[in-house]
C-alpha cells in the first residue's frame, strides 16, 4: 500500500509541474508564445488574466479588423483561428487573441474573411493592458449567410511595444493543439 501511495504522490506532482508549465503559475517574467503554446496560453489567458498582468508577452499572430455589430466601434486585433468555444461560438471555428494598442501603424489585414493562412501577419511584443476582459458583438453565421443573432468574441487589451510585419508561411493556421 506504501509503494501505491508514493506513486499516486509521485504523479500528483508531476501533474502540478506539467500544470505549472502549461497553465504559467510557474512565476515566469515573460511568455512566447509559439505554435506549441499559443492555445493553452491564450485559453489559460482568458480565465485567469492576473497572472499575466505585468509579463512581457511575445507572440506570431495576424491583424484581423473587427467591427462591434452592436455600437459600430472598430478594433484592430492580432488573432490565430482555434476551435469555436474560444473567444465566440459562431460557427466551426473562431478566433483567439487581443485588440491591440499601438502607437505606430499596423498593417492592414488582408483576406482576413478566407479560410486561408495567406493573411498579414506579425510578430508583437508587450504586455496585458489590464484584466479587464472586453467583448465585441458579431453576426452570427449559418450556411454561410449571416443571421439576425448576435454572439461575443471577448478580448483583452495588448499594449504593443514592438510590432513587425513578418512571413507568416511557416506558421499555423489552427492553434488547437
Amino acid at each position: 500500500m506504501k509503494r501505491f501511495s508514493k506513486k499516486i504522490a509521485s504523479a500528483i506532482c508531476l501533474l502540478c509541474a506539467a500544470l505549472c508549465l502549461f497553465t504559467a503559475c510557474g512565476g515566469a517574467d515573460s511568455y512566447e508564445l509559439t505554435e506549441v503554446t499559443f492555445f493553452r496560453v491564450m485559453s489559460n489567458m482568458l480565465f485567469f488574466p492576473e497572472q499575466y498582468l505585468g509579463k512581457e508577452v511575445s507572440l506570431d499572430c495576424f491583424v484581423y479588423e473587427i467591427e462591434d455589430a452592436e455600437t459600430g466601434e472598430k478594433y484592430t486585433c492580432g488573432v490565430r483561428k482555434c476551435s469555436s468555444g474560444y473567444g465566440c461560438t459562431c460557427g466551426n471555428d473562431t478566433i483567439i487573441g487581443f485588440i491591440l494598442d499601438y502607437a505606430g501603424d499596423i498593417p492592414a489585414a488582408r483576406n482576413q474573411s478566407e479560410d486561408t493562412p495567406d493573411k498579414t501577419w506579425i510578430h508583437i511584443s508587450g504586455q496585458l493592458a489590464d484584466a479587464d476582459k472586453r467583448y465585441v458583438s458579431v453576426r452570427s453565421y449559418q450556411n454561410g449567410q449571416p443571421t439576425d443573432t448576435l454572439e461575443k468574441i471577448y478580448f483583452y487589451r495588448f499594449a504593443v511595444n514592438s510590432l513587425a510585419e513578418i512571413d507568416g508561411s511557416g506558421l499555423a493556421y489552427y492553434v488547437t493543439k
